[in-house]
């Protein structure tokens, strides 16, 4: 696995933060990451995990989902189509990404927190779930799945 510097991760976020969420604006949003990383699993790695952990950022400050309980793992695919929990700290970007996040939250840009938490599936679900008017206190969030990241990626100390 290739190991990124925080400083390559906050490039990924400014380049998330300046795309809408949309599909055209998606296939542009790749390519600059791609011209950021030299190999495919870093541009999903990048692309999948930023919005995962401002996400959650979100989700752990949201009045709403105070007692939700937030997961330490996320899902990736064996070589036979099994998914696997991998903690959330064996993916390096994780770390780093929670931090801008954490940051971003309590300074700002507000706009930058809301495009990249906005990718978020964890975010989807809880919003879903509060717009269909459901109590989430003592939830647990289940952890997301990344369909790009196969399990092997985490599971040879390459992290």
């Amino acid at each position: 696995m290739e190991v990124l510097s925080s400083h390559l991760i906050y490039q990924a976020v400014l380049l998330m933060a300046a795309q809408p969420d949309d599909d055209e604006d998606d296939e542009q949003l790749e390519a600059q990451v791609r011209a950021l990383v030299d190999d495919e699993l870093s541009v999903r790695r990048l692309l999948d995990v930023i919005p995962e952990a401002f996400g959650m950022v979100m989700v752990a400050h949201l009045p709403a989902a105070a007692g939700v309980i937030l997961p330490d793992t996320f899902s990736a695919q064996e070589d036979d189509g099994e998914w696997t929990a991998i903690a959330l700290d064996a993916e390096p970007i994780f770390a780093v990404a929670a931090d801008i996040a954490t940051h971003t939250f309590h300074n700002g840009p507000r706009a930058q927190m809301q495009a990249i938490a906005g990718r978020s599936s964890l975010l989807a679900a809880v919003s879903n779930a509060l717009d269909a008017g459901h109590e989430l206190d003592g939830a647990t969030l289940g952890g997301p799945q990344f369909f790009g990241l196969p399990a092997s990626l985490y599971q040879h100390g390459d992290a």
